[in-house]
């Protein structure tokens, strides 16, 4: 990411552990890239991933794929199949 485009940018002052401060100058020293722009990646890592499912949802696509289903004909039955 290059950060000498047109954007705006407001400051931030953040305080952090110094180790964490430290790794984190390795890091993008290791991959060539300045301290900020390496933050930056970071944050929009963390802002603009993909959605994941969560556990429950992962358990329920797990379950739906080895065909533990419920099978309704309609809204009520399915309500009444799971309790609703």
């Amino acid at each position: 990411m290059s950060t000498k485009q047109n954007y705006k940018f407001a400051r931030m002052s953040i305080d952090i552990p110094v180790k964490d401060h430290q790794r984190i100058k390795i890091l993008a020293a290791a991959e060539g890239i300045s301290l900020k722009d390496f933050v930056i990646e970071c944050i929009h890592e963390k802002m603009y991933r993909e959605k994941k499912p969560n556990a429950k949802t992962r358990k329920a696509m797990m379950e739906a794929r080895k065909g533990k289903v419920i099978k309704a004909k309609t809204i009520a039955d399915l309500y009444e199949a799971l309790g609703i």
